[in-house]
Protein backbone atom coordinates (compact mmCIF):
# COMPACT_ATOMS: atom_id res chain seq x y z
CA UNK A 1 0.00 0.00 0.00
CA UNK A 2 1.32 3.72 -1.30
CA UNK A 3 0.71 6.71 0.44
CA UNK A 4 1.60 9.88 0.77
CA UNK A 5 2.54 10.41 4.64
CA UNK A 6 5.11 12.43 5.66
CA UNK A 7 8.33 10.35 7.04
CA UNK A 8 10.45 11.02 10.23
CA UNK A 9 12.72 9.05 12.19
CA UNK A 10 13.81 8.73 15.75
CA UNK A 11 17.15 6.85 16.34
CA UNK A 12 16.52 4.60 19.33
CA UNK A 13 19.86 3.01 19.76
CA UNK A 14 22.96 3.92 17.67
CA UNK A 15 25.14 1.34 19.30
CA UNK A 16 27.10 -2.32 18.25
CA UNK A 17 27.18 -5.37 20.03
CA UNK A 18 29.54 -3.64 22.61
CA UNK A 19 27.67 -2.99 25.85
CA UNK A 20 27.89 1.12 25.57
CA UNK A 21 26.18 3.73 28.14
CA UNK A 22 26.30 6.26 25.56
CA UNK A 23 24.68 3.85 23.22
CA UNK A 24 21.62 1.48 22.92
CA UNK A 25 21.55 -1.50 21.35
CA UNK A 26 20.39 -0.85 17.12
CA UNK A 27 17.26 0.30 16.47
CA UNK A 28 15.00 3.21 14.65
CA UNK A 29 11.63 4.18 14.71
CA UNK A 30 10.37 5.38 11.15
CA UNK A 31 7.31 7.54 11.46
CA UNK A 32 4.76 7.97 8.58
CA UNK A 33 2.70 10.90 9.56
CA UNK A 34 1.30 9.01 13.16
CA UNK A 35 2.11 5.72 12.38
CA UNK A 36 5.28 4.32 14.38
CA UNK A 37 6.96 1.20 12.70
CA UNK A 38 9.92 -0.07 14.39
CA UNK A 39 13.52 -1.45 12.37
CA UNK A 40 15.60 -3.86 14.35
CA UNK A 41 15.10 -4.24 18.82
CA UNK A 42 18.09 -3.89 19.93
CA UNK A 43 18.97 -3.71 24.03
CA UNK A 44 17.37 -1.33 26.20
CA UNK A 45 14.97 -0.23 23.23
CA UNK A 46 11.84 -0.50 25.31
CA UNK A 47 12.76 1.75 27.44
CA UNK A 48 14.47 4.02 24.63
CA UNK A 49 11.00 4.24 22.99
CA UNK A 50 9.17 5.28 26.18
CA UNK A 51 12.09 8.14 26.49
CA UNK A 52 11.52 9.22 23.22
CA UNK A 53 7.69 9.68 24.57
CA UNK A 54 6.63 6.66 22.15
CA UNK A 55 4.43 4.22 23.89
CA UNK A 56 5.25 0.53 23.29
CA UNK A 57 2.14 -0.55 22.54
CA UNK A 58 1.53 1.54 19.81
CA UNK A 59 4.21 -0.22 17.82
CA UNK A 60 2.48 -2.71 15.55
CA UNK A 61 5.33 -3.73 13.14
CA UNK A 62 8.60 -4.60 13.70
CA UNK A 63 11.36 -5.45 11.24
CA UNK A 64 14.21 -7.26 11.59
CA UNK A 65 17.06 -6.78 9.32
CA UNK A 66 19.03 -9.80 10.80
CA UNK A 67 19.39 -11.92 13.33
CA UNK A 68 22.24 -11.00 15.04
CA UNK A 69 21.83 -10.58 18.98
CA UNK A 70 22.60 -7.14 19.29
CA UNK A 71 19.39 -6.64 16.93
CA UNK A 72 16.96 -8.35 18.26
CA UNK A 73 18.24 -8.48 22.16
CA UNK A 74 15.51 -6.21 23.08
CA UNK A 75 12.55 -8.09 21.47
CA UNK A 76 11.89 -10.23 24.63
CA UNK A 77 11.19 -7.27 26.67
CA UNK A 78 9.05 -5.52 23.33
CA UNK A 79 6.70 -8.62 23.10
CA UNK A 80 6.19 -9.07 26.97
CA UNK A 81 6.02 -4.70 28.38
CA UNK A 82 4.16 -4.05 25.48
CA UNK A 83 1.86 -6.26 25.79
CA UNK A 84 1.76 -6.03 29.55
CA UNK A 85 1.01 -1.82 28.51
CA UNK A 86 -1.76 -3.36 26.08
CA UNK A 87 -0.60 -4.12 23.19
CA UNK A 88 -3.49 -6.64 21.67
CA UNK A 89 -1.63 -7.03 17.70
CA UNK A 90 1.64 -7.15 16.87
CA UNK A 91 3.31 -8.01 13.36
CA UNK A 92 6.94 -8.43 12.72
CA UNK A 93 8.72 -8.88 9.08
CA UNK A 94 12.31 -10.25 8.38
CA UNK A 95 14.25 -12.86 6.65
CA UNK A 96 13.52 -16.47 7.67
CA UNK A 97 14.33 -17.31 10.98
CA UNK A 98 12.46 -15.03 12.75
CA UNK A 99 8.95 -17.27 13.06
CA UNK A 100 11.43 -19.75 15.06
CA UNK A 101 13.09 -17.06 16.96
CA UNK A 102 9.91 -15.52 18.31
CA UNK A 103 7.88 -18.95 19.03
CA UNK A 104 11.24 -20.04 21.25
CA UNK A 105 11.38 -16.90 22.98
CA UNK A 106 7.12 -17.43 23.48
CA UNK A 107 7.73 -21.28 24.57
CA UNK A 108 10.76 -19.90 27.07
CA UNK A 109 8.36 -17.05 28.89
CA UNK A 110 5.35 -19.93 28.66
CA UNK A 111 5.16 -19.77 32.06
CA UNK A 112 5.07 -16.34 32.18
CA UNK A 113 2.27 -15.69 29.64
CA UNK A 114 0.19 -18.29 31.14
CA UNK A 115 0.36 -16.78 34.75
CA UNK A 116 -0.63 -13.40 33.33
CA UNK A 117 -3.42 -15.03 30.89
CA UNK A 118 -4.77 -16.86 33.73
CA UNK A 119 -5.51 -13.07 35.39
CA UNK A 120 -7.56 -11.99 33.16
CA UNK A 121 -5.17 -10.25 30.71
CA UNK A 122 -5.79 -11.45 27.04
CA UNK A 123 -3.14 -13.23 25.02
CA UNK A 124 -4.17 -11.24 21.96
CA UNK A 125 -0.99 -9.27 20.76
CA UNK A 126 1.81 -12.01 22.09
CA UNK A 127 0.18 -15.00 21.60
CA UNK A 128 -1.10 -14.10 17.65
CA UNK A 129 1.62 -12.48 16.74
CA UNK A 130 1.57 -12.49 12.33
CA UNK A 131 5.05 -13.39 10.73
CA UNK A 132 6.32 -12.66 7.38
CA UNK A 133 9.20 -13.97 6.62
CA UNK A 134 11.32 -13.67 3.12
CA UNK A 135 14.36 -15.18 1.70
CA UNK A 136 15.16 -13.01 -1.06
CA UNK A 137 14.94 -9.56 -1.86
CA UNK A 138 11.93 -7.70 -3.48
CA UNK A 139 8.78 -6.03 -2.18
CA UNK A 140 7.51 -6.71 1.27
CA UNK A 141 3.34 -7.33 1.44
CA UNK A 142 2.82 -6.01 4.75
CA UNK A 143 0.00 -3.76 5.31
CA UNK A 144 1.58 -0.15 6.20
CA UNK A 145 0.85 3.36 3.98
CA UNK A 146 4.16 2.72 1.99
CA UNK A 147 5.90 0.40 0.00
CA UNK A 148 8.38 -1.48 1.03
CA UNK A 149 11.78 -3.09 -0.77
CA UNK A 150 13.78 -5.64 0.49
CA UNK A 151 17.32 -6.21 -0.51
CA UNK A 152 20.58 -8.62 0.43
CA UNK A 153 22.81 -6.70 1.93
CA UNK A 154 26.63 -8.24 2.32
CA UNK A 155 26.83 -9.79 5.92
CA UNK A 156 27.85 -13.13 7.61
CA UNK A 157 23.84 -14.52 7.94
CA UNK A 158 21.23 -13.32 5.76
CA UNK A 159 20.67 -9.33 6.23
CA UNK A 160 18.06 -7.16 4.34
CA UNK A 161 18.14 -3.39 4.06
CA UNK A 162 14.85 -1.62 3.62
CA UNK A 163 13.38 0.86 1.53
CA UNK A 164 9.98 1.97 2.75
CA UNK A 165 8.61 4.47 -0.18
CA UNK A 166 5.56 6.60 0.02
CA UNK A 167 4.12 8.99 -3.30
CA UNK A 168 6.57 11.74 -2.26
CA UNK A 169 9.55 10.42 0.28
CA UNK A 170 12.05 7.79 0.60
CA UNK A 171 13.68 6.51 3.63
CA UNK A 172 16.43 3.50 3.31
CA UNK A 173 17.53 1.64 6.58
CA UNK A 174 21.13 -0.17 5.15
CA UNK A 175 21.30 -3.21 8.03
CA UNK A 176 24.51 -4.28 8.82
CA UNK A 177 26.98 -4.56 5.59
CA UNK A 178 30.28 -4.68 3.59
CA UNK A 179 29.84 -2.07 0.82
CA UNK A 180 27.86 -3.48 -2.00
CA UNK A 181 25.85 -2.72 -5.22
CA UNK A 182 22.22 -3.67 -3.70
CA UNK A 183 22.53 -0.99 -1.10
CA UNK A 184 23.64 1.69 -3.56
CA UNK A 185 20.60 0.43 -5.73
CA UNK A 186 17.86 0.30 -2.86
CA UNK A 187 19.12 3.68 -2.02
CA UNK A 188 18.98 5.40 -5.43
CA UNK A 189 17.85 9.13 -4.58
CA UNK A 190 16.19 8.39 -1.25
CA UNK A 191 15.76 11.23 1.07
CA UNK A 192 17.59 9.57 3.91
CA UNK A 193 19.73 6.62 3.84
CA UNK A 194 20.78 5.18 7.82
CA UNK A 195 23.72 3.95 6.98
CA UNK A 196 25.80 0.87 8.97
CA UNK A 197 29.43 2.63 9.36
CA UNK A 198 30.31 0.80 12.06
CA UNK A 199 34.16 0.74 11.56
CA UNK A 200 34.41 3.99 12.46
CA UNK A 201 37.96 4.28 13.97
CA UNK A 202 38.01 4.65 17.74
CA UNK A 203 41.53 4.90 20.09
CA UNK A 204 41.56 0.86 20.78
CA UNK A 205 41.30 -0.12 17.64
CA UNK A 206 43.89 2.67 15.89
CA UNK A 207 46.21 2.56 18.59
CA UNK A 208 46.37 -1.70 19.76
CA UNK A 209 49.46 -3.92 19.39
CA UNK A 210 46.89 -6.72 20.08
CA UNK A 211 46.71 -9.42 17.88
CA UNK A 212 43.31 -10.61 18.68
CA UNK A 213 41.91 -7.16 18.54
CA UNK A 214 43.75 -6.38 15.08
CA UNK A 215 42.38 -9.85 13.49
CA UNK A 216 38.96 -8.98 14.70
CA UNK A 217 39.10 -5.67 12.94
CA UNK A 218 40.93 -7.31 9.89
CA UNK A 219 37.68 -9.27 9.75
CA UNK A 220 34.96 -6.85 10.69
CA UNK A 221 36.09 -5.22 7.06
CA UNK A 222 33.66 -8.26 5.09
CA UNK A 223 30.71 -7.21 7.23
CA UNK A 224 30.88 -3.41 8.19
CA UNK A 225 31.41 -0.35 6.42
CA UNK A 226 33.63 2.86 7.42
CA UNK A 227 32.29 6.27 7.51
CA UNK A 228 34.33 7.22 3.88
CA UNK A 229 32.37 3.70 2.57
CA UNK A 230 28.77 4.96 3.99
CA UNK A 231 29.72 8.54 2.24
CA UNK A 232 30.44 7.20 -0.89
CA UNK A 233 27.57 4.94 -0.92
CA UNK A 234 25.47 7.81 -0.60
CA UNK A 235 27.12 9.94 -2.76
CA UNK A 236 26.63 6.91 -5.79
CA UNK A 237 22.88 6.85 -4.77
CA UNK A 238 22.50 10.55 -4.76
CA UNK A 239 20.61 10.46 -1.03
CA UNK A 240 19.92 14.17 -0.09
CA UNK A 241 20.76 13.03 4.03
CA UNK A 242 22.92 10.10 5.34
CA UNK A 243 22.73 9.07 8.33
CA UNK A 244 25.68 7.33 9.70
CA UNK A 245 25.01 4.66 12.95
CA UNK A 246 26.19 1.02 14.16
CA UNK A 247 28.90 2.85 16.25
CA UNK A 248 31.34 1.14 18.43
CA UNK A 249 31.75 2.73 22.25
CA UNK A 250 34.00 6.05 22.14
CA UNK A 251 34.64 6.97 18.78
CA UNK A 252 34.95 10.61 17.68
CA UNK A 253 32.28 12.10 16.07
CA UNK A 254 34.04 14.86 14.17
CA UNK A 255 36.82 12.26 12.84
CA UNK A 256 33.73 10.30 12.06
CA UNK A 257 31.47 13.18 10.38
CA UNK A 258 34.96 14.75 8.18
CA UNK A 259 35.56 11.15 6.82
CA UNK A 260 31.87 10.28 5.62
CA UNK A 261 32.42 14.34 4.26
CA UNK A 262 35.44 13.22 2.14
CA UNK A 263 33.49 11.08 0.33
CA UNK A 264 29.45 12.81 0.00
CA UNK A 265 28.59 16.14 -0.52
CA UNK A 266 24.99 16.14 0.99
CA UNK A 267 23.91 16.33 4.30
CA UNK A 268 25.49 14.02 7.44
CA UNK A 269 24.31 13.14 10.45
CA UNK A 270 26.71 11.26 13.02
CA UNK A 271 23.54 9.35 14.42
CA UNK A 272 23.00 9.72 18.66
CA UNK A 273 20.38 8.15 20.48
CA UNK A 274 16.67 9.56 20.85
CA UNK A 275 18.05 11.91 17.51
CA UNK A 276 14.45 12.82 15.55
CA UNK A 277 15.21 13.44 12.30
CA UNK A 278 12.32 14.65 9.88
CA UNK A 279 12.72 14.09 6.28
CA UNK A 280 12.07 17.70 5.24
CA UNK A 281 14.20 19.13 7.14
CA UNK A 282 17.56 19.70 5.86
CA UNK A 283 20.28 19.04 9.06
CA UNK A 284 24.03 19.86 8.88
CA UNK A 285 27.17 18.84 10.67
CA UNK A 286 25.30 17.58 13.50
CA UNK A 287 28.04 15.76 15.72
Amino acid sequence: MMGNGQLSITMLGTGSPRPDLERSGPAQVLFIDDLPILIDCGEGITAQLMKAHIPPQNIKHLFFTHLHSDHFFGYGQFLLGGWGLGRRELTIIGPKGIKEFHETLVRMFYDDISYRTSLGRPGNGVLDVKIIEFDQSGRVEVDIPAQVIAAEMVHNVPTFGYRFQTDEQAVVFSGDTAPTPAIIELARNADILVQDAGLAQTAVYRNTKSVELQNIWDNLQKEHCTPAQAGEIAQKACVKTLVLTHFLPNIDEEETYQEAACTFNGEIIVGRDLHVIPVAQAITKQY
